[in-house]
């Protein structure tokens, strides 16, 4: 038994992460052996059993279509595997994780740094924008006291849907009229960071690139290539090509003011082969692209070592620990409804730290699952995360739009604690269905934030009962908009009832404060 990926990154499916526990382990006890490998490509994790109860684990890249040729005194450096012991339960394998990807894996400025509040324009506009709509969520935006307007896909080539352009790297100047730098500098004028989205590993058949290189393109000679959302993959390994990709991400970030890259790659590898390497050497292709990729991101934090990187693979499918040596942080997944996101940034959350994890306050209906939720719950679980927007501000409800500034304010009071605080899990919606609940403690464990989210209330249940963790239990506390001082012990073992809020999906922040 065990987890894999042979799709050419460590993917949606499955993940590069084992945990072995004993029978009596829980959140907070109990012996929990946890495995991580460091690596952005195809891998293997298995677990078996002996006929004399030994355990045996293995970890690594999947042999599937994988073989390396060493000539004569070369070597192979295989990927690490990062092994964690715990016997305080899956909170203590949690936090050193959290620990050591933090303070030795992330190398990014922003690691220790608060990210500025980020609205994105995929969710608002999709392809459908140009120069004036932009400034016109840029304007709004900066009224409410965001930081960053992000132009995401469609701004390249000739590029109104998902079927062309890709290896195109230039403006289009029928939606950006004026260029690019003119909108960069419109929008710094706001008071706005700018950010652009690329997908440099792409092709797609409809674009000048491959009408140049077909050849350029993953594929296995001599047949013809496999179409995935309209695109094939370049073939990094071959150095004319990395060269062109990186260049043509770096040109654009040379040409203007532009802050924040968010890299993606919204189709897996197939068609496995190379017209860049010789027949006994094709199955080195996927590792070699995992390289690749390495190479080009490490060029890029070198050039521009104050860029805010953001990785993305449609999603969350790229979210590994090989990426984050690169960048600070990865959009955690495409699903950006909030109930949804409580499971996806919980499961997150047990390995990576809070401040890697993309997440963003969106449209309703959700553009996913056509769910409503409140504004205010989606701004709470967002705030689990790096925290931005993803939605039209021009066009939201007054109500909503009214809520932002406070929201703000939220991140910049709580963002210290979220990014390097502890987190604990109190109560998992994955589990019981009703209600979610997870915390953050400071590291001198003078305060915590609570986060509590109702997702379906239940008749006759007017409050529950929530015991922390983590605190001091010789300090003394008080919950932050009341006179009660609370021990404590009194907090871990007996708990605080919260009042439950009257409908689903309702959400509330408890903050508490050492008294001294």
């Amino acid at each position: 038994m065990g987890v894999e990926s042979v799709r050419g990154e460590s993917s949606h499916q499955e993940h590069p992460f084992m945990a072995l526990a004993a029978g009596n382990a829980d959140q907070s006890q109990g012996e929990v052996y946890g495995m991580h490998f460091v690596y952005s490509g195809n891998f293997i994790g298995q677990v078996e059993l002996g006929q004399f109860d030994t355990v045996r684990v293995g970890m690594g890249i999947h042999p599937e279509n994988f073989c390396w040729k060493l000539e004569k005194g070369e070597s192979f450096q295989t990927p690490e595997v990062v092994l964690v012991y715990s016997d305080t339960g899956y909170d203590g394998m949690t936090h050193q994780f959290h620990e050591l990807y933090r303070n030795h894996l992330i190398r990014s400025e922003y690691k220790d740094k608060k990210r500025p509040i980020l609205i994105n324009n995929w969710e608002a506009t999709y392809f459908d924008f140009n120069t004036e709509k932009l400034l016109s969520i840029a304007k709004k935006a900066s009224e409410l006291g965001i930081e960053m307007l992000v132009m995401d896909d469609g701004w390249f080539g000739h590029r109104n849907d998902d079927s062309s352009s890709l290896g195109d790297w230039y403006v289009n100047e029928e939606k950006l009229n004026g260029g690019l730098k003119h909108l960069v500098d419109e929008v710094n004028k706001l008071g706005l960071k700018f950010g652009i989205w690329f997908e440099p590993e792409m092709i797609s058949p409809d674009s000048k690139l491959y009408e140049a290189h077909p050849d350029w393109a993953i594929q296995i000679p001599g047949r013809e290539g496999s179409l995935c959302r309209n695109q094939y993959v370049l073939d990094l390994t071959r150095k004319e090509v990395r060269d062109y990709a990186y260049e043509s991400v770096a040109s654009i970030l040379r040409s203007a003011n532009i802050e924040y890259v968010k890299w993606d790659m919204n189709r897996q590898l197939s068609d496995i082969g190379s017209y860049g390497l010789p027949a006994d050497r094709q199955g080195e292709l996927y590792h070699r692209y995992v390289l690749a990729v390495y190479e080009m991101q490490e060029r890029l934090v070198t050039e521009f070592p104050h860029l805010l990187l953001e990785n993305c693979s449609g999603g969350g499918a790229r979210f590994d620990p090989g990426m984050l040596y690169y960048s600070p942080q990865i959009w955690c997944s495409d699903d950006t409804d909030a109930v949804e996101r409580l499971k996806i940034q919980e499961s997150t959350a047990m390995i990576y730290p809070l401040s890697t994890m993309g997440a963003h306050v969106s449209d309703c209906p959700n553009h996913t699952v056509g769910r409503v939720t409140p504004f205010e719950t989606r701004g709470h679980v967002a705030l689990a995360g790096t925290f931005g927007y993803e939605l039209d501000v021009t066009k939201i409800l007054e109500e909503d739009r009214q809520m932002i500034p406070k929201q703000v304010a939220m991140y910049h009071k709580y963002n210290d604690l979220v990014r390097s605080g502890d987190y604990y899990r109190i109560a998992s919606y994955q589990e019981n269905h009703y209600f979610d609940c997870y915390e953050v403690v400071s590291k001198d464990k003078s305060e915590v934030l609570v986060t509590f989210v109702q997702v379906i209330n239940r008749p006759n249940y007017k409050s529950r009962r929530i015991t922390l963790k983590g605190l001091d239990p010789q300090k003394n506390y008080c919950l932050e908009g009341e006179d009660t001082v609370y021990a404590g012990d009194t907090l871990m073992y007996a708990g605080i009832l919260i009042q439950n809020p009257w409908g689903d999906f309702q959400s509330k922040l408890l903050h508490f404060v050492e008294k001294k």
